[in-house]
């Protein structure tokens, strides 16, 4: 399932098919195993991150199920790490950011970065729409946590993300949802049964 970045990019229409291959050639692959820290509360990024395998959590403590949380707090193969002040404002991250489970990132470091903006200009429109698109769909998640009852909402994401779905465990799942733990295994277990509520 997971996306390149020239697959994300190229719907856009801002670069053109050569600007797009060699932004995508800039960008070097990093592995991060399950648990290990992208950067931690306070510190800053240094790079662009784009996912192109795996779950990144960010949160203050990677232990925490209870805490109150929104769906931003997932970063999922395919998109860019837009968190915290974003890369944009090149501000520290308030949240430590880890991976949930083995995954590959592609980073380019700011230094790099600021040499695409200067070789490429038109991917300050590039990052400022995948900001604006990843806003958007955040938003979207939130609206369906709010109106969807608790049901509707796992039903929609085992639709629309079942492999995103078979990957968290379920309490992860639960807090993406913002469903308690329980209720969702109860959903589940009904579902599995083909019971109706």
């Amino acid at each position: 399932m997971s996306q390149s970045i020239r697959e994300v990019i190229s719907p856009l229409n801002i670069l053109s098919k050569s600007e797009i291959l060699n932004v995508s050639k800039s960008f070097k692959s990093v592995q991060i195993k399950k648990d290990d820290y992208l950067v931690h509360a306070g510190e800053p990024l240094d790079s662009l991150v784009f996912l192109k395998k795996g779950i990144l959590k960010t949160g203050s403590n990677q232990d925490q199920e209870s805490d109150v949380s929104q769906s931003k707090d997932f970063t999922f193969e395919g998109n860019f790490l837009f968190s915290g002040g974003s890369i944009l404002t090149y501000q520290p991250f308030p949240h430590s950011i880890h991976a949930l489970i083995d995954s590959e990132i592609l980073v380019l470091t700011l230094v790099e970065l600021d040499g695409i903006y200067e070789s490429i200009p038109g991917f300050v429109a590039v990052l400022r729409q995948l900001t604006q698109d990843e806003l958007e769909k955040q938003e979207m998640l939130l609206n369906l946590i709010k109106i969807q009852s608790p049901q509707k909402r796992y039903e929609h994401f085992q639709r629309n993300f079942a492999w995103i779905a078979a990957q968290l465990p379920e309490g992860k799942l639960a807090h993406f949802l913002q469903i308690p733990t329980l209720e969702l295994s109860r959903i589940r277990k009904k579902i599995s049964l083909g019971s109706t509520f």
